[in-house]
């Protein structure tokens, strides 16, 4: 029987990946050195019966399990399971996430790990995950201020969140996904990090409330992971007084991401120092000071509302506006969405950096067929 060196290759490199393992760190293990385990990951050489009875026993798979021919056959032992980047389901209802869609998650997963494998780039991110809060409206707000803190941002208004969640070491995936899809998020518990995907055929400002909102999921995950118990109450859950909305995990993202984007001093400041009275927002001053913040038109006003920045009088007249406007043009932007983004850079950096790779070069470029292929595409 003729054996196809490179899918045997190909499973012990996905293995030992899914471990969190170097190539030198499984070298040790099995007692031998790095360069031959590199050509057998590579298919150039075949593994001996004694090299393969001891990759197995150290990823603590069957043999046949690096024979495998279906990819299903490759999943690792449960306690390994617990360890890969899973979908965050926090506010949103279970497996409503097509199934090629969760596909495609994983390739790019796949994909961005291995390219970070051949790099040697940092997987973890810089700043925790795990961060206490109050599952109160308030303490999502206190939640959102003291990320910026960590994330060294503090009141300030940042211009490119796409750098700035790249930067501190997240994932940061925009993709053509279907309509009714605006974001999702994979964490990945060995790394206390997380992969964050957009829809790239929406807005800038839509793409970077969803990225705030993805983020806040995973902060509530891990928190509820950590406490081993539930947050919120469910969406059916009885409000506490008639006319109350219930606060649930869904709300408590949207409300970390909306002070996340728009912290109270941020706004409140931006205003003050530009002199602008209660009664004095016109629809272009709402417009053109909305752009600071990359936020929409309707989310800025609400904010404004909300920390008593604008005369009532003046809500109704402009929310009917940006309405309309949202009506006509499938809710684009007013200002025709004149945020900038630079979408998927650390990941295309990857591959430039990948390409100067010798051993990795070929894996390289097939990763870079896929991410054409899936219209991952950077500026």
């Amino acid at each position: 029987m003729k054996i196809d060196l490179k899918f045997i290759g190909k499973n012990i490199r996905k293995l030992r990946r899914q471990r969190g393992w170097s190539m030198a760190a499984l070298a040790e293990k099995v007692g031998m050195s790095g360069v031959p385990l590199g050509r057998i990951e590579r298919g150039e050489n075949a593994p001996s019966a004694s090299v393969i009875y001891r990759l197995a026993k150290e990823l603590n798979v069957s043999v046949d399990t690096l024979f495998a021919e279906d990819e299903p056959n490759l999943s690792p032992v449960q306690y390994e399971k617990t360890r890969d980047p899973f979908l965050v389901t926090i506010g949103h209802e279970q497996g409503t996430l097509p199934s090629q869609i969760r596909r495609m998650a994983q390739d790019i997963i796949e994909a961005f790990c291995a390219l970070e494998d051949i790099c040697h780039a940092p997987k973890k991110a810089k700043i925790p995950l795990f961060i206490p809060f109050e599952p109160t409206k308030s303490g999502m707000e206190a939640l959102s201020e003291t990320v910026r803190r960590y994330a060294g941002i503090e009141h300030g208004i940042v211009f490119d969140y796409f750098e700035l969640f790249e930067t501190l070491g997240f994932r940061v995936i925009a993709a053509p996904l279907p309509r009714d899809i605006d974001s999702f998020s994979y964490y990945d518990p060995l790394y206390q990090n997380a992969f964050y995907f957009l829809n790239a055929r929406k807005n800038p400002e839509r793409q970077l409330f969803h990225l705030a909102y993805e983020f806040g999921r995973i902060l509530i995950l891990t928190y509820m992971i950590q406490q081993d118990r539930p947050l919120f109450l469910s969406v059916n859950s009885n409000a506490e007084s008639p006319g109350t909305k219930t606060f649930t995990a869904e709300r408590a993202a949207r409300r970390f991401a909306a002070t996340f984007l728009m912290p109270s001093k941020a706004v409140g400041d931006t205003v003050r120092q530009l002199g602008i009275q209660e009664k004095q927002w016109s629809y272009e001053l709402l417009l053109r000071i909305k752009r600071r913040f990359g936020v929409s038109a309707e989310a800025f006003l609400y904010r404004l509302e909300e920390l008593g920045l604008i005369d009532n009088s003046l809500i109704e007249p402009l929310k009917v506006k940006i309405h309309e406007y949202y009506g006509k043009t499938d809710f684009g932007e007013p200002d025709f969405s004149m945020r900038l983004l630079t979408p998927n850079g650390r990941l295309w950096d990857l591959v430039l950096t990948g390409k100067e790779s010798k051993q990795g070069y070929e894996e390289v470029v097939e990763i870079e067929k896929l991410f054409k292929k899936l219209k991952v595409i950077g500026c």
